[in-house]
């Protein structure tokens, strides 16, 4: 009898640890896909078609509540003020994106002659992943008509540049940011240099990845720089 209690204990023994080694290679692959554990459900279905949301729990309304300061209606999400502060250039990134297409869909609207309802709500896409960005309707119902109106009416540029200002000036004041300097212009024209471009996604890419995600390039062999150098100087 104790040969067969001790078979049994090494069998369980055995299934323990193939158990713990299966649980950890799923999170490896999880954290290769970029999927969060915790996100289950609609959250996982989202996390599947739009790619991991940067900013976790947070996205639209609730996204924008917290950036604000206010009180947010699902009282399930947790906020923690010093992550949210690290996230704030990124959120920037995201609201600028908002604000501009706000104003380029009023004007492709008007140039075929259209009139569709502004995007209260917009799903913008990242480096890495998307959120869903949320902005009062008013605000961005106006400025979808007033990119109508730049092109209907383009000798109101200058009073329509003034009101576009304030209406941004105003949403950013709500989130407790400066406005880019460059985003009235560029809302306005709907053309942005290669160069700021790319300084919007080196900053995204340097807030997104860590340690682990830096590439290494590799060295040069020691064996092939005197074939090299033989064939250069030859």
């Amino acid at each position: 009898m104790e040969w067969v209690l001790g078979v049994l204990i090494i069998i369980l023994a055995a299934v323990a640890i193939f158990v713990i080694y299966l649980s950890e290679r799923i999170t490896v692959f999880e954290t290769l896909l970029g999927i969060n554990p915790k996100v289950t459900g609609e959250k996982l279905a989202e996390h599947v078609n739009f790619g991991p949301n940067p900013f976790g729990e947070l996205s639209g309304k609730d996204l924008w509540q917290a950036m604000c300061g206010d009180e947010l209606e699902n009282p399930d999400i947790n906020v923690d003020p010093a992550d949210l502060g690290k996230k704030r250039p990124r959120y920037e990134f995201v609201l600028s994106k908002h604000l501009e297409s706000l104003l380029e869909e009023g004007r492709f609207d008007a140039r075929n002659g259209e009139r569709s309802d502004a995007k209260a709500v917009l799903r913008i896409q990242m480096l890495r992943g998307s959120v869903e960005s949320y902005i009062p309707f008013a605000d961005a119902s106006r400025l979808y008509e007033i990119g109508q109106e730049l092109e209907s009416n383009p000798e109101k540029s200058v009073k329509l540049k003034k009101e576009t200002s304030e209406i941004v000036d105003e949403i950013f004041t709500k989130v407790g940011m400066d406005v880019p300097t460059t985003l009235i212009d560029s809302m306005l024209s709907m053309t942005r240099s290669i160069s700021e471009d790319e300084s919007i996604i080196d900053d995204d890419l340097d807030d997104e990845l860590t340690d682990d995600d830096t590439l290494q390039l590799p060295s040069p062999s020691s064996e092939t720089e005197p074939e090299n150098a033989d064939k250069i100087s030859s």
